[in-house]
């Protein structure tokens, strides 16, 4: 059953977006899922950090965002990604 989406706060949406997608996503993915503007998440995300609700980590030019516990440590082991 897909969460009517226009019902959730900002932050669901976003925690939405990341079990979705195995709980994890690039910033850029949520900018494009939302539609949100670049500045909007990046505001979003920041607070959603200070709040645990999500974790940031910066690989080179990117934010890989990812829900707590979600063992950010085996990004590249698990994903075939360089």
């Amino acid at each position: 059953a897909e969460a009517n989406l226009e019902l959730l706060s900002d932050e669901e949406r976003v925690e939405h977006l990341l079990e979705r997608s195995g709980g994890r996503m690039k910033q850029a993915a949520i900018v494009k899922e939302t539609g949100w503007s670049n500045a909007k998440v990046s505001q979003l995300l920041s607070a959603m950090d200070e709040a645990d609700r999500i974790e940031k980590l910066r690989i080179g030019r990117e934010n890989l965002i990812s829900l707590p516990g979600e063992g950010i440590g085996e990004i590249d082991s698990d994903r075939g990604e360089p």
